[in-house]
């Protein structure tokens, strides 16, 4: 006999909330680059907050003004208060009301409750607490793509001065190597092309050379310890990467040998940085690395989401058969080409970071669809995708996201339980491995497989 829904999935949340997970995508940089916020509505509101709060028109002043830890609470307070009325039942507040209930024992956002706050704030920014935070969790590994940030110089990383914490897993991070920008550092012009070759040891006359000093580069990351090629270009084009004969492809990247003046825009760079992109899938394919493919939702505000639309990815799948892709978000808003690809492609599983803050349920219909349509296996249940560029990293968000997306899975589960798809240990097992095991496989990580254990 089935309980009842309630009492359901209060049990499978329980035992969820009890699974160890590997967090499959952070920005995260470590606590040594942390600078520490004592300002409360700067700290509460970071990341993908701010895009919620553009949303409502706030100019950009404002937002400047309420991320400026130097301003104070009381200034802020008569501005914030309208905004977060506007916003605080988004999935981003969500997470802003978990932070405050589960770290400061506040409820209700308010100026009493942000000066209570203000005053505990600084508890939490030593490394102990750091780390705390994620033990508490149960976060046991981290899969970060920290490279190319304002506090990651990839060449200190490659030289060895760049070290990163052992629970940590590094990403390359792709765009560091198209001619379309989207880190400062990037080979759209001759300066960062030279860049990528003096990290190779070499300077760079023709675009064999360069393709020479990217596997060179790459294949040193991957000695460092990066396990795997991370790519969000769909920032900055789209990723439908057609097939293009060498000699148009070289006619462009001439050009920046030519003039070391020359910078390349869009679309002009196109074919130029989709013969590279397949060129770097080769050498996904040579050195044994998982790629992860930033699709569907973008995080700023006014963008092309149907230029990140997975299924856009379908011929790069197709022809880089021996690559795994790891794609990203849940395709959100894209929920059917999504599980068509992930039905239909060996080489595709679906990660669900940042998935459950973008539209919780949007995530739980996924979930529970997924089970029915592609192999268990094909599933990463959690990442974080949180680690801001000026503060550092913020442990709190991506544990309050973890809190946010177990209680997500267990939803989906127990309707797959209620409708005596699955029974319930079956269920607990499957988010073992949607949030431990699958990962720990297609990343090769070489943790200890974990089993969930049954129900009495």
């Amino acid at each position: 006999m089935l309980m009842k829904p309630e009492e359901q999935f209060r049990q499978i949340l329980h035992r969820v909330s009890a699974i160890p997970v590997i967090d499959t995508h952070e920005h995260m940089v470590g606590p040594q680059f942390n600078v520490p916020i004592n300002e409360p509505i700067t700290a509460l509101t970071l990341d993908y907050l701010q895009n919620d709060l553009i949303s409502t028109g706030a100019e950009d002043n404002v937002i400047h003004m309420l991320q400026d830890p130097g301003v104070s609470t009381e200034v802020k307070w008569p501005i914030f208060e309208p905004l977060w009325k506007e916003v605080e039942f988004t999935a981003n507040a969500r997470i802003t009301k978990l932070i405050m209930q589960d770290f400061f024992e506040e409820e209700v956002m308010s100026l009493g409750a942000l000066n209570r706050i203000a005053e505990k704030m600084p508890l939490i920014h030593d490394e102990e607490s750091y780390w705390q935070v994620l033990d508490d969790a149960g976060i046991q590994m981290i899969i970060s793509d920290p490279l190319g940030r304002p506090q990651c110089d990839f060449g200190d990383y490659l030289r060895g001065d760049l070290t990163f914490p052992d629970r940590f897993r590094i990403m390359v991070s792709l765009p560091l190597f198209h001619v379309v920008a989207h880190h400062p550092q990037s080979a759209r012009d001759w300066e960062g092309m030279q860049q990528i070759g003096a990290w190779a040891n070499k300077h760079i006359t023709s675009l064999d050379e360069f393709l020479e000093s990217v596997f060179v580069v790459i294949s040193k990351a991957k000695e460092r310890g990066a396990i795997g090629i991370k790519d969000q270009s769909a920032y900055n084009r789209s990723i439908e990467y057609e097939i293009v004969p060498r000699n148009e492809a070289e006619k462009i990247f001439n050009r920046l040998l030519a003039d070391p003046r020359t910078v390349l825009g869009w679309p002009e760079a196109k074919p130029l940085d989709d013969y590279l992109f397949h060129h770097y899938m080769r050498f996904a394919r040579e050195l044994e690395l998982p790629v992860q493919i930033h699709t569907g939702h973008i995080a700023r505000n006014y963008n092309n989401v149907d230029r990140a639309n997975a299924m856009l990815f379908r011929g790069v799948l197709e022809l880089h058969q021996e690559v795994q892709f790891d794609l990203f978000h849940g395709n959100w808003p894209y929920i059917d080409d999504m599980l068509f690809l992930l039905k239909n492609y060996p080489n595709v599983a679906m990660n669900c970071c940042w998935l459950y803050t973008i539209d919780p349920i949007f995530a739980e219909q996924m979930l529970t669809r997924a089970v029915l349509t592609a192999p268990n296996s094909k599933i990463h249940g959690f990442g974080g995708d949180y680690g801001n560029r000026i503060y550092g990293d913020s442990p709190a968000y991506s544990v309050s996201h973890l809190k946010l997306a177990r209680l997500v899975i267990s939803k989906a589960l127990t309707e797959l339980v209620q409708m005596d798809w699955i029974d319930e240990d079956s269920a607990v097992s499957m988010a073992a491995d949607w949030l431990f095991n699958n990962p720990n496989n297609f990343f090769n990580l070489g943790l200890k497989p974990i089993t969930a254990d049954r129900s009495n």
